[in-house]
């Protein structure tokens, strides 16, 4: 049986205490559910493992966020992506990053309406830029700037009503190449 690669993507674990989860506990949850490979990056909840292809991506993200719910006691939001579509979207990364930028994808839940897309490209300044690809907002932050930006998770979800978690591209590429050395 072929087997495919995948990350989960956790919203808002072992940020200022809340929802506090071991990566160990997680890991071993992830075990449970009959997933290969598993391997946990970082405390912020990305979680890289191997399935078998019948899985659809939508059913992984549904299961693993009961799971975490019946085991942890808590929802979390869990975004799904293939190892092959990450690649695509961090090769696809629109912005050159200057220096004291700092680069951001947003994954989300799902494809944003037209308008709200709009909306937020309309929001791209001296301090921060958007463009929404698909499922995916591509960010520059102006991390030296005089006035603080506006980007983070709940930002991001309200102006696209769409369920998401931003991840740096530091790690986004760290995971890539834990995937790749394989």
């Amino acid at each position: 049986m072929d087997k495919k690669t995948y990350i989960a993507f956790l919203r808002g674990i072992n940020v200022g205490g809340h929802r506090p989860l071991k990566m160990e506990d997680l890991r071993q949850m992830f075990l449970l559910l009959g997933f290969k490979k598993v391997e946990t990056y970082i405390q912020s909840g990305n979680v890289l493992f191997d399935v078998s292809d019948s899985h659809q991506t939508d059913q992984l993200g549904h299961l693993i966020q009961e799971q975490i719910k019946e085991s942890f006691g808590y929802e979390v939001p869990v975004i799904i992506r293939s190892f092959s579509t990450l690649k695509k979207i961090r090769a696809d990364f629109p912005f050159d990053i200057k220096e004291d930028w700092k680069g951001y994808i947003t994954f989300l839940a799902q494809k944003p309406d037209d308008e709200s897309k709009d909306q937020l490209e309309s929001q791209s300044n001296d301090v921060e830029t958007f463009k929404v690809v698909g499922s995916e907002v591509y960010s520059i932050i102006n991390k030296k700037a005089d006035r603080k930006p506006q980007f983070s998770n709940r930002f991001m979800e309200k102006q696209l009503s769409v369920a998401g978690t931003n991840r740096n591209l530091r790690t986004i590429s760290k995971v890539l190449n834990l995937v790749s050395s394989e």
